[in-house]
């Protein structure tokens, strides 16, 4: 009984803490967002003239005129008076107290170079200009091979096959007979024979040269009159053996290869660029790239010499090259690599093209040539022409012509909105003012700013969820909820009920996808990645017409993007960084496709996700399983949208 009782009072004990912390977290979260101008006590008075609200410290977008609970947590609703500080409806006051509780920061909007990133896949290629057959220029038979097997290293100039060839011999008793003649002859004896004579030995001795046979080796068969009956063919270059195509026995006919020698101290990385991407790509442009599989946590550079004028039309993408020195042979052809190029914006938001070549002289043909003085080209022979001339480098901006940006963590992004919360000079009072702007492309930590903005003007870069809840506490709309007129955006197009059947697979393979990073498993999500992106090739698009073809083009392109990104990545925070852009490129085509009919999806939001900025995600059920987050904030979030 002893044991029994201690057992009670030991449950009883936990269950008093477990009461006891809890007070603690909804005493804090309370103080967290109180209403200025100050930070609230544990127990509200309020006054019975006041206008009041009653909210939840968990959820201050629910706003009740009378007490209860919170109808998402099931928490005690808290009273909440709603000051008149002559505030517009988009501005919101604190204290000072409150604003070193919430750890609010500001930064200054301001001009200054940034770079985009731009991502792509790609393998390790031979280079083509550094890549050999090595043939016989007359038919034989190979006697013996010096280069058993591929892969061999071999130096310019060793020997590679030996050859037979009965037309060879016959060459040189032809060239042997033709000095007979020509000695027959009475050297004081002009006139045509003689002539002849001389023309016949150097036809003999120019046929030897057509078939690989050196001025020496000549030389020696006319002074010793021996014929040579074996040929040795040798390396043109230095290499690896890529290639071995003949076994020692075989016949040989005149120029097929025997072997391929590829130089490996320089070598190709092919990639792709999707549609939108294109804007961020030029020649010239120096590209850092990784083979993780490889070689993991290891950089390599080199620079984009080739970017094709023709786009794939079934993947929507574009072929790059880019050069990569090679002196130690580790980048090996067939290799996985994922690379990044660093583009720099413009004022306008666009990409500022390579400067490092201004002054250079380029190769039309083989751009991969560049030079600091004019010449011609090694390869083709051609005249080197200026990278000025050949629309490879743009002016480097000056300051005043740098893009105005603001950090990545300021902006309150849903859907298609962007806010952010401005400071607003007061001599009394600190106050903040939600605004929404236009942004450009994300460039790195920064974002470019369209509109909206001014140089100077302070910006909220931490904080700015708590102040969007705090402009909730008092009774108004929070920032990144859309205007009540807005309406949801209609499918553009009526599409085959087909079509919209085989996308359901891509949308199964994407629920999956959410479900696995909500559990915090990342080669589950890698799979099913790999299963949407097959799922994404299997939709038919010939199933629309040419208009909707373009579109679905360029959006499922930019969606298979981000599912090699997730598929190929390293580690789950980076598939969740992808998972975002999954997710919008996802929306972008159910709105302009629709939804598959007998289909629910709810559009659901975390504002935590990525410090704050906030994410959405689609799931097939009102539960809430954080994919951004997994079993750590596994319930952060709420339903925003139902789309069927």
């Amino acid at each position: 009984m002893k044991k029994i009782l201690e057992k009670i009072l030991k449950r009883w004990r936990i269950a008093v803490a477990l009461i006891a912390l809890a007070a603690v977290f909804v005493f804090f979260g309370r103080i967290l967002i109180a209403p200025h101008p100050s930070i609230a006590a544990p127990e509200v008075e309020v006054a019975e003239d006041a206008d009041v609200i009653w909210t939840c410290s968990m959820h201050p977008q629910v706003r009740e005129p009378e007490p209860g609970l919170c109808p998402l947590c099931e928490m005690d609703l808290i009273p909440v008076e709603v000051d008149d500080l002559g505030l517009e409806e988009n501005q919101v006051a604190i204290s000072e107290e409150a604003k070193a509780l919430a750890g609010l920061q500001v930064a200054p909007v301001r001009r200054t170079a940034v770079e985009k990133p731009v991502r792509f896949f790609g393998e390790v290629d031979y280079d083509e200009t550094r890549r050999k057959a090595v043939s016989s220029d007359v038919d034989g038979r190979i006697e013996r091979l010096y280069i058993a097997f591929t892969g061999s290293r071999i130096r310019e100039g060793d020997p590679m096959f030996q050859l037979y060839s009965p037309r060879l011999i016959s060459a040189q008793e032809e060239l042997l007979q033709a000095h007979l003649k020509l000695d027959a002859l009475d050297e004081i004896e002009e006139g045509r024979r003689l002539k002849s004579a001389r023309s016949n030995v150097e036809a003999a001795r120019q046929r030897l040269r057509w078939w690989g046979i050196t001025e020496e080796q000549i030389k020696r068969i006319e002074e010793t009159g021996e014929i040579m009956d074996r040929l040795t063919i040798k390396s043109p270059i230095d290499g690896f053996v890529v290639e071995k195509r003949k076994d020692q026995g075989d016949y040989v006919a005149e120029g097929e290869p025997v072997y391929r020698v590829a130089d490996l101290s320089h070598v190709w990385v092919r990639l792709e660029a999707y549609e939108s991407d294109l804007p961020w790509v030029h020649y010239g442009q120096h590209i850092t790239f990784t083979a993780d599989k490889a070689m993991p946590g290891e950089e390599f550079g080199g620079r984009i010499v080739f970017v094709d004028p023709v786009l794939d039309r079934s993947r929507r993408t574009v072929k790059l090259r880019a050069g990569v020195p090679n002196p130690e042979g580790r980048l090996r052809p067939g290799m996985f690599v994922r690379g990044v190029v660093k583009a720099g914006l413009t004022a306008g938001g666009r990409a500022a093209t390579p400067s490092d070549l201004a002054g250079k002289w380029i190769s039309p043909l083989h751009p991969e040539i560049i030079s600091d003085q004019p010449g011609r080209c090694p390869i083709s022979g051609v005249e080197l022409e200026r990278a000025e001339d050949l629309g490879y480098v743009g002016e480097k901006p000056e300051d005043e012509e740098y893009p105005l940006v603001i950090p990545a963590s300021a902006p309150l992004i849903t859907g298609e909105r962007a806010v952010v919360y401005v400071r607003v000079p007061d001599d009394e009072l600190i106050i903040y003012e939600g605004r929404e702007i236009t942004l450009g492309p994300r460039a790195g930590e920064y974002y470019h700013v369209r509109d909206g903005l001014e140089e100077g003007e302070l910006v909220v870069v931490k904080g700015n969820f708590k102040l969007d809840s705090e402009l909730q506490l008092d009774g108004r709309p929070s920032m990144m909820s859309p205007p009540e007129e807005e309406k949801e955006i209609e499918p553009v197009w009526e599409v085959d009920e087909a079509f919209h059947e085989q996308f359901e697979d891509v949308i199964s393979q994407y629920l999956d996808i959410v479900l696995a990073l909500a559990g915090d498993d990342f080669q589950v999500a890698r799979r099913h990645a790999e299963q949407a992106i097959e799922a994404l090739e299997a939709v038919d698009a010939g199933l629309l017409d040419e208009v909707q073809q373009s579109a679905w083009n360029e959006a499922a392109g930019t969606l298979e993007h981000m599912l090699h990104h997730i598929h190929h990545g390293t580690d789950i925070e980076e598939a969740r960084a992808a998972f975002e852009e999954v997710t919008l490129s996802l929306k972008s085509i159910l709105e302009q496709f629709g939804m598959p009919p007998g289909v629910t999806l709810y559009r659901l939001n975390c504002p935590m996700a990525f410090d704050d900025e906030g994410a959405d995600w689609f799931s097939a059920a009102e539960e809430v399983l954080n994919p951004y987050f997994g079993e750590s904030m596994l319930r952060c979030g709420e339903v925003i949208e139902t789309l069927e």
